[in-house]
């Protein structure tokens, strides 16, 4: 239930804030506006989250709270009248409180890799419903409203919040920060594309991101690591070599299955702090969407991916052997 409702208001929230953002561009006529709109928007509900789920970290009781908090700002976001400035700040600050303890949560509560992306799957469609105006934002808020009344109810229960603790023994390494830049880089790296394209049908691209990366975590779980990197990289090789708007479709959905390996692998990297681990791998969406690279073509992005998701693997499974090998008992002659 807890995943249920989490994944709901990812939805929920997502679409708010895109009909929102859509509502107050329909009726500005400064395009020059409407950009600094959406890139403050972009620049708090994206590069905050590192931020904020760092300091729920710090205190995890504080997540109960984060939500309704959330809730708040992304009322005032969409009706009061307060100028692009103000609205913007909210929506952003919303989303990104909401992700924050919404991701923070997930990663405690789950330790396996379907679950980070089944929740992460969601936003993609809300998104594209709330920015086509298929989906009033007040329809999108009351959703949230109810979500958060029963997220509240679920994080009653003392299991529902686990503590965030260092495995014993367990210490941030040469290797593992390694590990953790690798994924970071694979994430800004997609943040320059796999994005799809536009489409006649605008609910096409959101659910093939949505199936990707609810499907990535699932296949990882059943097959691990290795495979799963190796099965997405053949996909994309597959898509490449199909024209037009299927081969596009099959290369979005692979570049997507990589979005919960990245971020299952980063919490493990920082497994006492889950909520900074969720804002990092958020926050590298950001040079995406700020810096004009031109589109990366897509067979360096597979072969890229590839690499650096193949890199993290082995340097995070070396450290693990490593540590293990530190922990285990030396043998005793001395009988």
């Amino acid at each position: 239930m807890l995943l249920f409702f989490l994944t709901l208001m990812h939805f929920a929230v997502d679409g708010c804030c895109g009909a929102a953002l859509a509502d107050h561009a329909a009726v500005e006529n400064d395009y020059a506006a409407i950009l600094r709109l959406f890139a403050l928007y972009n620049l708090v509900a994206f590069g905050g989250q590192w931020l904020a789920g760092l300091a729920l970290d710090k205190r995890p009781r504080w997540i109960g709270g984060a939500l309704p908090c959330a809730l708040l700002l992304l009322g005032a976001g969409t009706w009061l009248n307060a100028g692009i400035l103000i609205q913007a700040l909210c929506l952003g600050a919303g989303n990104c409180l909401f992700h924050a303890a919404g991701g923070s949560l997930v990663l405690r509560r789950f330790r396996t890799c379907a679950e980070p992306g089944v929740f992460v799957s969601s936003g993609a469609v809300g998104l594209a419903l709330g920015l086509n105006g298929f989906i009033p934002d007040d329809a999108f808020l009351a959703v949230c409203a109810a979500s958060t009344a029963a997220l509240l109810l679920l994080l009653r229960r003392p299991e529902t919040l686990l503590p965030a603790k260092k495995p014993e023994g367990f210490q941030i390494t040469l290797p593992l920060l390694a590990c953790l830049l690798l994924l970071l880089g694979c994430v800004t790296l997609r943040g320059f594309g796999g994005g799809g394209r536009p489409t006649e049908c605008a609910l096409l691209f959101p659910c093939v991101f949505m199936l990707g990366k609810a499907a990535g975590g699932f296949i990882c779980d059943k097959m691990g690591w290795g495979k799963t990197v190796l099965g997405v990289f053949l996909l994309s090789f597959l898509a490449l070599q199909v024209k037009g708007l299927p081969g596009a479709l099959l290369l979005t959905l692979a570049f997507n299955m990589t979005m919960p390996l990245t971020l299952w692998l980063a919490s493990r990297c920082l497994p006492h702090l889950p909520g900074l681990a969720f804002g990092l791998t958020a926050g590298c969406l950001l040079p995406g969407a700020f810096l004009n690279l031109g589109a990366i073509p897509a067979q360096a992005m597979a072969v890229a991916v590839f690499i650096l998701l193949s890199a993290a693997g082995m340097l995070f499974e070396w450290n693990e052997k490593r540590r293990q090998k530190q922990e285990s008992p030396c043998p005793n002659n001395a009988s």
